[in-house]
């Protein structure tokens, strides 16, 4: 193009039209102003502009005149083909209020009159994605991968009691991935919570369909569970506790039985410890706390106290007075090592959970080791459990190595330290309602699983059974 500026120029119809130069694709391009007054023409040239005109998709719908001076708008189909869309009138300003319309419609998406098992559970995938944190949709994935295999290509009123019952069969002879190898390199089987687990995604999948109603009703069959694989007895003693957390002790680190010049450092553990004993909470609260929800109240300012310096004599003999120095003494301290007190009114906020996994307020006020663990911490992270300075997302291994080395022949994983918790406010006669409320469970679920720890039920029996 000579010249590069746009620039305007009349047709043979009268009508005046904006040359310009194609910004992505340098070719000469041409767009009607559709007036045929030369001074409303140089008004449209003024406020014109190359790189709206052409599009930074060229494959987007765009408004256009006729030659019979209808406006239509031109847009590509799903196979990719070229379509025009009359809008019945010839008035600019009407014909762009409904190309905008026109436009909307054609980017919603396509709903189809009787979704697949695939497109459902493809649309509830990606709901997750978007509000959900990644910890969510991340494992997600391995269960809406075996659906999509196996229920894919049927519709959504296809699925009934049959098709769970008929899925968890194939699901559990569906060999595991590498990483759940046995010794001898063969692959195991998926286990029956797994399979459920998938159908559980698709429950939640046909649920929210209905809700938007693209299905007619909800899902009506049941997934029958497998046996519980997770531990739900074991607990630990105050005196296991105090191994463990002496495990995590700094030590010396040997290397081919050679020391290095390096302590072991196994400060997050004894933080995650000392945590989960004072509030019960669950792992994922634990590892992700960070330092603005830990709430501990600070002191007051009572008086400075000057400090008389010592006088002292140099190598030579000669006198040399120290500088004054001064002592704060503080109300209500954090700590206070002399009487033996914690102050009251500090608490532990987890924040908001989802769904059933509510997180509590706890307060900590009344623990000595934790107030001080939280206290002299390194807070230049922002969150609590960290390592190398980094946020922790796991201390499954460290756990284990920690109860070996305690001496604890029992499973010990992030779960067992909040059943510990709870087995302790009940042994210690806390009654199930303020259990309840403090880590944010529910009467029925203590009474269904700790309710052989209640001291007041081993009181009523006495010896009421015993034989002499």
């Amino acid at each position: 193009m000579k010249n590069p500026a746009p620039y305007i120029r009349q047709r043979s119809d009268s009508y005046w039209e904006i040359v310009f130069e194609d910004p992505l694709t340098g070719k000469t391009r041409r767009s009607s102003t559709g007036a045929k007054n030369e001074t409303e023409a140089q008004k449209k040239l003024d406020v014109f502009s190359p790189v709206a005109a052409s599009g930074s998709n060229p494959g987007a719908p765009y408004v256009r005149r006729r030659r019979d001076d209808y406006w239509e708008t031109v847009y590509k189909d799903n196979d990719g083909k070229t379509r025009r869309h009359s809008h019945g009138t010839k008035d600019e300003r009407a014909a762009l209020a409904a190309h905008d319309t026109f436009v909307k419609e054609l980017a919603r998406p396509v709903i189809p009159s009787r979704p697949t098992v695939a497109w459902i559970v493809d649309k509830y995938y990606e709901y997750i994605c978007t509000e959900k944190p990644e910890s969510t949709s991340g494992p997600m994935a391995a269960n809406v991968g075996p659906l999509k295999e196996h229920l894919g290509h049927m519709f959504w009123d296809e699925v009934v009691q049959d098709t769970a019952d008929e899925y968890i069969h194939w699901r559990m002879k569906k060999p595991r991935w590498t990483a759940h190898q046995d010794f001898e390199g063969q692959y195991g089987t998926t286990s029956r919570n797994t399979a459920c687990k998938d159908l559980r995604v698709l429950r939640a999948a046909l649920n929210r369909a209905r809700k938007n109603r693209h299905t007619a009703y909800a899902p009506d069959f049941t997934i029958v569970e497998g046996e519980p694989v997770r531990d739900t007895k074991t607990w630990i003693t105050m005196e296991e506790m105090e191994r463990m957390i002496a495990a995590c002790e700094p030590r010396p680190i040997f290397v081919n039985g050679i020391e290095i010049n390096r302590e072991r450092d196994r400060s997050h553990i004894e933080g995650f410890l000392l945590i989960a004993l004072a509030t019960g909470a669950r792992k994922e609260a634990i590892l992700s706390l960070t330092w603005d929800q830990v709430y501990v109240p600070e002191p007051t300012l009572k008086r400075v106290r000057a400090i008389e310096p010592t006088p002292v004599h140099d190598a030579d003999g000669n006198l040399v007075m120290a500088k004054r120095a001064f002592r704060r003494e503080y109300e209500n301290p954090p700590l206070d090592y002399e009487a033996g007190s914690v102050v009251k009114g500090a608490y532990i906020d987890f924040g908001v959970g989802s769904g059933n996994k509510r997180r509590p307020q706890i307060p900590i006020g009344q623990n000595w080791r934790l107030m001080n663990y939280l206290i002299y911490a390194d807070r230049s992270q922002p969150y609590v459990i960290t390592y190398n300075g980094k946020r922790v997302k796991s201390l499954k291994r460290g756990l284990t190595e920690v109860a070996k080395e305690a001496g604890m022949n029992k499973p010990v994983t992030h779960h067992t330290m909040k059943r510990t918790a709870i087995t302790h406010m009940v042994r210690a006669g806390i009654p199930f309602e303020i259990i309840a409320e403090a880590v944010n469970t529910t009467v029925k679920v203590l009474k269904e699983h700790y309710n052989m720890h209640r001291p007041d039920i081993e009181e009523a029996f006495g010896d009421a059974l015993s034989v002499r």
